[in-house]
């Protein structure tokens, strides 16, 4: 009998706080509202060719070459993660008290999409032309109901800006990769809040492109942040150079790995 009470208040809870959070996703802008697949922007020049050459000489795994390439469309590779901390309290709609303990779980999750809400404009401000939540989820076991906080996780898609310069002959160059890892105090490089962590962090990840590399493009960044910490980055980016002494382009006979 006492389980059922408790997977009844679950269920009653669920739906309460859904309800609110059905409000707030409907609100969206249609971009972040619908699934992250959409047609090609006609005004961004597609390169016909689908594979890229690694250093090494092989072929990069056609998914990374595709998260390179096709920069007019979302790809599930180049993502934007930010992992946070926030107060349970600042979920709450005008006139809401936090649930007893057991439901604080049920809350979080549900209203998690609205903590990502002012993400995409960050991206959209620097390196993206459009910007979608993929996901956005409270991490299991995170909740602290003492503290009244949860740690949360929050995906962005985005499609990259228009390069001034077109893209050189692809089968005539390689495509480099690096990941850059830095740390950033909230003291000194303005990341007081979750959005100035993400700027300063795409920051960082454009200003690790290296001199004389051709197209540089931010292929994926993770933020992790909590107030007064420091906030840390994991970022990987992407450029074209030009074929090594000795390797000769050719096209490929098979798929290349990954695809």
């Amino acid at each position: 009998m006492l389980r059922l009470l408790i997977g009844t208040g679950v269920l009653l809870m669920a739906v309460g706080f859904g309800a609110a959070g059905w409000q707030y996703y409907q609100s969206l802008p249609a971009s972040a509202a619908e699934a992250p697949e959409i047609s090609p922007d006609p005004a961004v020049p597609v390169p016909s060719q689908d594979w890229l050459i690694s250093p090494s000489g092989g072929l990069v795994p056609r998914a990374e070459a595709l998260a390179y390439l096709r920069q007019d469309r979302f790809r599930p590779e180049r993502t934007a993660t930010v992992v946070r901390s926030a107060r349970l309290i600042d979920l709450l709609a005008q006139g809401e008290k936090l649930p007893d303990e057991p439901y604080l779980q049920v809350l979080a999750d549900i209203r998690a999409p609205m903590l990502a809400a002012s993400l995409c404009k960050v991206l959209t401000d620097s390196v993206a032309a459009d910007c979608a939540v993929n996901a956005a989820r409270v991490e299991e076991g995170s909740v602290d109901p003492i503290q009244g906080t949860a740690r949360f996780r929050l995906e962005l898609v985005y499609r990259l800006q228009p390069e001034a310069e077109p893209l050189p002959d692809l089968g005539a160059h390689v495509l480099n990769m690096n990941r850059v890892q830095v740390e950033l105090d909230p003291g000194v490089d303005g990341t007081a809040t979750v959005e100035a962590a993400l700027a300063a962090a795409v920051s960082q990840a454009q200003a690790a492109c290296p001199e004389g590399g051709l197209t540089c493009r931010m292929q994926s960044l993770t933020v992790d942040w909590a107030p007064g910490a420091p906030a840390r980055l994991t970022a990987r980016i992407a450029w074209l150079a030009p074929l090594p002494d000795g390797v000769f382009p050719a096209p490929p006979l098979e798929a290349a790995p990954g695809g």
